[in-house]
């Protein structure tokens, strides 16, 4: 009545169960396999024990069968000042081997494990074969984009005893002192962070919505990316328009948005090889125009060195052009730079170098 798995579970898993939730199973008749469920270590929680004869030996109970000796612990249970809690402390600190007597007869504090081991023991002490089951409890209220969520704080502890001609019954004494965690599962709520804790005192409902939308958007990628299945496939095959979808149809599919995704690609490489800043493109220009004038007008160099070398080359001739090229430092430089290069001022200083070329071929050597 389990499932294992031959290796450490580390990655999601899906699979597929089915759920009887009205069934009965087990031996219909007390046999050997029944001795370890009546069995209990010796020498412990010796109280409990003589409270559990105490019951066995009481006139209503003579003759008793097991479900009446069942209602029995479980109306004890209900009346006798059990508390329901998640912080009950450590039990068997100074008596290891009476930590279930500290409970069930001192302290009356715990959660499910704590009642669910208290009632095996009292049954088997009552020669009645009973075993702790634990598992989940519920889920959350509300399914999340049509799932249920079951979450480690709904792990729950209960128990069950063995009936001649029925088989093994299910008790849940946790139910006999605290139905709200049973009948409405609620779960067990861990102390919430700082920040949690912080928006929780604010605004409660936001953090449930907070928590509904990170799993609604969680559940999601779950279901579409990591369990992207063949079915999905072909669905996702039917929904663009293809009737009756084959593996061929996704092949082609797969090689078209692939060739597409190429060529977007060398588009998009190209257009950003291609893009540049318009200053820069500009003074790429203005280079051109100084190296015909013989000068090096290196791409390092701003614009008030080429119109250092410009004075230095040509001296007062070359003082208009120095004048342009400033211009161009200005652009770049000062308070309003500019945005777009201007085709004017470029018709100019093209003008400014060749009339200073012809003066030069012209100035005596």
């Amino acid at each position: 009545m389990s499932w294992g798995t031959d290796r450490m579970v580390f990655n999601r898993v899906r699979f597929k169960a089915t759920a009887h939730t009205r069934f009965a199973h087990g031996p219909l008749q007390r046999g050997q396999g029944m001795r370890e469920n009546v069995t209990l270590p010796t020498g412990y929680n010796p109280r409990t024990l003589a409270w559990a004869r105490e019951l066995g030996d009481h006139p209503r109970m003579a003759n008793a069968e097991a479900p009446a000796l069942a209602q029995a612990v479980m109306q004890h249970i209900r009346t006798a000042g059990f508390t329901y809690t998640l912080a009950p402390g450590v039990y068997g600190e100074n008596n290891e081997r009476g930590a279930l007597d500290e409970f069930w007869l001192d302290r009356k504090e715990g959660f499910c494990e704590h009642f669910a081991a208290a009632f095996v023991v009292i049954m088997r002490a009552l020669d009645v074969p009973a075993r702790v089951v634990t598992g989940f409890q519920g889920a959350d209220p509300l399914p999340i984009d049509g799932f249920y969520i079951v979450r480690q704080s709904h792990a729950h502890a209960w128990a069950e005893y063995w009936v001649e001609g029925q088989g093994w019954v299910r008790a849940d004494p946790t139910a006999a002192v605290a139905p709200d965690r049973i009948v409405r599962s609620r779960n067990l709520v861990p102390a919430p962070g700082f920040v949690a804790g912080a928006i929780g005192n604010v605004s409660p409902a936001l953090m449930a919505q907070l928590r509904q939308t990170w799993e609604l958007l969680n559940n999601r990628w779950n279901q579409w990316v990591l369990n992207y299945s063949r079915g999905q496939q072909l669905d996702l095959l039917k929904n663009i328009g293809f009737d009756s979808p084959s593996w061929q149809d996704v092949a082609l599919l797969l090689i078209g948005i692939l060739s597409g995704l190429a060529l977007l690609g060398a588009g998009w490489a190209w257009w950003d090889r291609h893009r540049q800043d318009p200053w820069a493109r500009q003074a790429a220009q203005v280079r051109r125009v100084l190296r015909a004038l013989g000068l090096p007008a290196l791409p390092h160099e701003a614009p008030r060195a080429l119109a250092a070398q410009v004075h230095e080359h040509y001296g007062d001739r070359g003082a208009a052009l120095a004048v342009h090229l400033m211009v161009l430092e200005q652009q770049r430089y000062g308070h309003s730079p500019l945005a777009h290069p201007s085709t004017q001022w470029l018709r100019a200083l093209r003008g400014e170098a060749r009339t200073l070329r012809r003066s030069a071929q012209h100035a005596p050597r």
